[in-house]
């Protein structure tokens, strides 16, 4: 996302000192490096980034480095004709790469055959001062967001003999020249549109229904520029935002809806700018760009814990006169395997707001049985109460059963990272005063997952024989 800012006459500056406190200050000053040898194993696919020595001098380049190969490789070539190619990402399937770069004195968006000795199809054959910016690939593989001369652009793709071709394009946003809007990317079932509005420290973030003009605020805070969002396929906006308007530093946050609190993930350096987050999807890693040890370097994180490692044993950061950004990871083909959901909570330690009794306590909602052991609540003027369970890391989640004894006709699931903020992932006011109800195809994340009532549907207070949670 770097290019944009600058494009838009924008230097970050880099942080000199620690950032005074605040309530949402959760970055690391001068956070550890791990091993190299501790480098996550389970990563072996590829990730495309470019580098420069300082934006539009024309020496932008893309690689692709291959984890199961261990190998680096320049792709992008003199013979393309294409000055200052970037931004680079991975088509679902692998097989081709979308980047932008300058032709005929216009940024246009190519597709490059990854692996092939073809060159670059330029998607939208802009001329002059056209710019077509920040291409970003559906879920399905069936569509290509970007920027167009200040709007998002959706086009349909079709892959013929030939190579890819756009069948149609929407302006879903037609606010230009008024409003700039850029950086956009869609959610994993593609019905929304995350997108930058604004420039400068007016930059924001919002969210779009796909199809009509309809748009929530995301994050928008006063003075402080945020943009570049990334959705992981979990639903979780990884995005970049300054920490404060005096340093303008870049930090990474996550959100999952508009009213949550931006959540300032602890991989961040207090000293440095943190910005373009690549989550791996079905992990806690993302890949970032960093000034920790300078200029802009490639790092991996884990957002749940902080640790970070370097990208420098690979050969990637090695180059120390250019700018590494704009990194973007593509996993290979999913086997059924990863992507098995199994039952996370059964036996795990498990808390609650009260308990009727000993004999009802926590541990016996996630004790397997599901009819002669259970925890209940305080009755009486029993009002908001909750059940929580301790997963021991962060999860995927993607259902929740609750075997009610006595139910909850208000009520929500909520996941944690640190049992203190709180992110809704499913909400009712019509729930059932007994029996099993099965709450599938959740999207969350979280350590620690919890049952929220806050009216209940019986005169007896809150009791599950049983709350399983599944994911991954």
């Amino acid at each position: 996302m770097r290019s944009t800012l600058m494009s838009l006459g924008l230097v970050a500056t880099a942080a000199l000192g620690l950032f005074s406190a605040g309530a949402q200050a959760n970055c690391v000053a001068n956070p550890p490096t791990q091993s190299n040898t501790t480098f996550p194993a389970s990563l072996t696919g590829k990730l495309a980034y470019h580098s420069y020595v300082s934006y539009g001098d024309g020496t932008s380049q893309i690689f692709i480095y291959d984890f199961s190969a261990r190998t680096l490789q320049q792709v992008s070539k003199a013979a393309w004709g294409i000055k200052d190619p970037m931004n680079a990402v991975f088509s679902p399937d692998g097989k081709w790469i979308a980047f932008m770069g300058i032709t005929n004195n216009a940024w246009n968006v190519f597709f490059w055959q990854v692996g092939s000795t073809s060159m670059p199809i330029n998607l939208t054959n802009s001329t002059g001062q056209t710019r077509n910016e920040d291409p970003k690939f559906s879920t399905d593989g069936k569509s290509l967001f970007f920027k167009q001369n200040g709007d998002v652009i959706q086009a349909a793709l079709s892959y013929t003999s030939s190579g890819p071709v756009f069948t149609s394009t929407v302006n879903l946003t037609r606010t230009a020249p008024t409003l700039e809007n850029s950086m956009p990317f869609a959610t994993p079932d593609g019905t929304a549109v995350f997108y930058t509005t604004g420039t400068g420290s007016g930059m924001g973030l919002y969210k779009q229904t796909v199809g009509s003009t309809t748009k929530v605020a995301f994050d928008t805070p006063a003075g402080l520029a945020t943009y570049y969002p990334i959705v992981r396929a979990d639903g979780t906006v990884f995005y970049a935002r300054w920490h404060d308007a005096t340093s303008q530093a870049d930090q990474i946050y996550t959100k999952v809806n508009p009213s949550d609190t931006p959540n300032q993930l602890t991989l961040n350096d207090c000293n440095s700018n943190n910005s373009d987050p690549s989550p791996v999807n079905n992990t806690n890693y993302v890949f970032f760009s960093s000034t920790s040890a300078g200029g802009y370097q490639l790092y991996l994180g884990d957002a749940s814990t902080g640790q970070r490692w370097s990208l420098s044993q690979f050969g990637v950061n090695s180059d120390t006169t250019k700018a590494k950004l704009g990194s973007n990871y593509y996993a290979g083909t999913p086997t059924a395997a990863a992507q098995a959901v199994t039952l996370l909570s059964q036996g795990k330690p498990a808390s609650a707001s009260s308990s009727y009794s000993a004999s009802l306590g926590p541990a016996y909602a996630f004790d397997g049985n599901t009819t002669n052991t259970r925890w209940d609540s305080v009755e009486g003027v029993a009002g908001a109460q909750w059940l929580m369970v301790d997963l021991g890391s962060t999860r995927t989640i993607t259902g929740v059963d609750l075997y009610w004894d006595a139910g909850a006709k208000v009520y929500y699931i909520q996941t944690s990272n640190d049992g203190v903020t709180w992110t809704n992932i499913y909400s009712t006011s019509s729930g059932a005063s007994w029996g099993h109800t099965s709450l599938a195809n959740l999207k969350g994340s979280g350590r620690y997952v919890r049952m929220y009532g806050t009216q209940r549907a019986t005169q007896w207070g809150y009791s599950l024989d049983e709350m399983q949670v599944w994911g991954y």
